[in-house]
């Protein structure tokens, strides 16, 4: 038999990692010493382990690698993965050319640029991004699109920077003050909204919150909530917080359920152009940035996103949370067991 810590330099995982996979009845030990609660595994283990292990560097949810490593032939494990890695092209395919254009839309301007020549280049790459993503639309649904994505983007950006400009009024902070934080002209006037809200926010973040305006259009609603922002959560497997909900709830199905649980009536109608963000919504936002400084991080991912949902405890997503069988101090936990302090994320 082998202790936890020779089975971990066997198969290339972590003791951590080990501890989690037991837990999550993923790589059981075979032997618990019942006095001491040290972990025993045998050396026919190890294959499997390291199977596990590959597949995490591939970046495959742990509820995925359970129908790998479980399927009945090494036939059907070849089918299983080859199945993820059709669903992982067909996501990217979809949103590769949206996040271009958000990146482009949203990048701080490089003050080494030409100035003259930058607005030229960030319109070339959106019109570039727009057209690949809608190859078959004619000119004015790519106006609609670009519509739509634009305004929702600008709407956060907005709201972002309107809720910190009320703290400070609340705090005794005048007109003039707010504005040098802002970085415009001290003249008396209410100052004008941040242009770069977004510069923390990892690209999956970003796209997350572009689909959750469209979850508020689907189900025809007029505000962007709380529930809709799990949904885009949901919507993008590649980030963080995706493969927390699912080590939790063990299927995508049952967090729907959930959210479908407690979502209000659909409206009458589909609702075209911008849609707002709720209060609850706004909040939680709010919330994902302060997990993200507290934490020490210098961007903004799905993880933080969902540990803001979480934190925004009276909000409809937080409730769907807790009868998932979060808590607060559960779900940074599992954040943080995935995402060691400090390391920025290739996916966020």
């Amino acid at each position: 038999m082998l202790t936890i810590g020779e089975f971990a330099k066997a198969s290339g995982l972590t003791a951590r990692a080990l501890r989690l996979y037991d837990e999550l009845a993923l790589l059981a030990p075979a032997e618990v010493d019942q006095g001491n609660g040290y972990r025993y595994y045998a050396p026919e283990q190890v294959d499997r382990a390291r199977l596990v292990a590959r597949l995490r560097t591939a970046g495959v949810p742990l509820p995925r690698i359970a129908s790998i490593i479980d399927a009945s032939t090494p036939g059907a494990a070849a089918d299983e993965v080859l199945s993820y890695w059709r669903q992982v092209e067909t996501d990217r395919a979809s949103a590769r050319k949206v996040i271009a254009s958000l990146v482009a839309l949203l990048r701080e301007q490089d003050n080494t640029m030409n100035p003259s020549t930058a607005p030229d280049r960030r319109i070339a790459d959106l019109i570039t991004g727009l057209h690949a993503e809608l190859p078959d639309a004619d000119d004015l649904a790519r106006i609609s699109a670009a519509r739509h994505r634009a305004q929702a983007l600008t709407d956060l950006g907005d709201q972002l920077v309107d809720h910190f400009v009320g703290q400070a009024k609340l705090g005794g902070a005048s007109w003039d003050e707010i504005s040098g934080a802002l970085g415009e002209p001290r003249d008396g006037a209410k100052p004008r909204r941040s242009e770069n809200a977004f510069e923390r926010f990892t690209d999956l973040s970003r796209h997350s919150i572009v689909l959750s305006q469209e979850a508020a259009r689907e189900h025809r609603h007029d505000l962007i909530g709380s529930a809709h922002l799990l949904l885009g959560l949901l919507g993008e497997p590649r980030g963080l917080a995706y493969a927390v909900l699912m080590a939790k709830a063990q299927s995508e199905q049952a967090v729907r359920d959930a959210i479908d649980k407690t979502m209000p009536p659909a409206g009458k109608e589909k609702r075209e152009g911008h849609i707002a963000f709720s209060p609850d919504s706004k909040t939680a936002i709010a919330a994902a940035l302060r997990a993200s400084s507290d934490l020490g991080h210098d961007w903004v991912g799905t993880e933080h996103l969902l540990l803001g949902l979480m934190h925004t405890e009276e909000s409809r997503a937080a409730h769907i949370l807790r009868d998932l069988g979060f808590t607060a101090d559960a779900l940074h936990d599992m954040v943080m067991t995935r995402l060691p302090h400090g390391q920025r994320p290739h996916v966020g």
